[in-house]
């Protein structure tokens, strides 16, 4: 069965498109904490991206295909991720990015997305 989601309106994400989109997300935090000077180690280990931190405490970021998800969890807790008019959002309207920034500062570096 394929899954898709609603992507920019008009456009349903298939799963290539997905794992396209999360490996972009991906991409990006690496690339940005690195610029920023973020005192971090990235590890993608299948469908799972770790973030550790000097203090040892990590942020893992996953994949969840079944549900077409953006799965985060961190010191702040678990948070799921569905991709909405061109947006990671939760059910409560949080953006994944501004998540992301607040589970950082809870690890103890702080950086803007």
């Amino acid at each position: 069965m394929q899954h898709s989601i609603r992507f920019k309106q008009e456009h349903f994400m298939n799963i290539a498109e997905f794992h396209q989109n999360i490996e972009h997300v991906w991409q990006k935090i690496e690339e940005e904490l690195e610029n920023q000077g973020a005192d971090v180690d990235c590890e993608t280990q299948g469908s799972v991206f770790t973030i550790t931190f000097d203090n040892r405490t990590q942020i893992v970021i996953n994949k969840q295909e079944p549900l077409l998800e953006l799965w985060i969890a961190s010191k702040l807790g678990g948070f799921h991720f569905a991709f909405k008019n061109g947006d990671w959002v939760s059910n409560d309207g949080q953006r994944f990015w501004d998540c992301f920034v607040e589970a950082c500062a809870a690890h103890g570096e702080n950086v803007q997305f």
